[in-house]
């Protein structure tokens, strides 16, 4: 079965995290490509066919989300938390999004039906492919304090 746009039977974000294509981030709802950040849309197809399982990554995306919070301090809804820990939903790790904050935002907001500004003030969301953003996410991947700095350098 095809699930894409407008037509999903499954929550795409955790089976992507558990095929190995991302991480889990602090919007709760959405999954970190490595390099990609979460600008990425996804379909997927479900079968019975026999396949060898991938495993489930780590880059250091939610460490660094637990220490940026830059997507939460911006959201115009409050929608997303500033818990520092995650929480485990459906047998995933995560932060719990107030999706019906966003919703009614993006449904009520003048300026059009969507938000976007998680995405935009991401530090591992850019859409430039440069050396300084991947020194940047590959520095940011590597702690607490590395986690700040990136996130001190994206706010210069």
């Amino acid at each position: 079965r095809a699930h894409h746009f407008s037509n999903y039977a499954l929550i795409l974000a955790p089976c992507m995290v558990s095929a190995g294509m991302g991480e889990m981030t602090r919007t709760g709802d959405c999954m970190a490509h490595p390099t990609l950040g979460f600008r990425t849309k996804a379909a997927a197809v479900t079968t019975d066919l026999p396949l060898a399982p991938d495993r489930p990554i780590d880059f250091g995306a939610q460490d660094f989300c637990r220490v940026c919070k830059k997507c939460a301090d911006n959201c115009p809804s409050g929608a997303i938390t500033q818990d520092e820990d995650y929480i485990e939903k459906n047998g995933i790790l995560r932060w719990q999004t107030d999706i019906k904050k966003c919703v009614e935002f993006r449904v009520t907001n003048k300026e059009g039906s969507m938000c976007g500004l998680c995405m935009k003030v991401c530090p591992w969301n850019s859409k430039e492919d440069s050396w300084f953003h991947q020194a940047g996410t590959f520095i940011g991947s590597k702690g607490e304090t590395a986690s700040n700095l990136l996130k001190q350098g994206d706010d210069m």
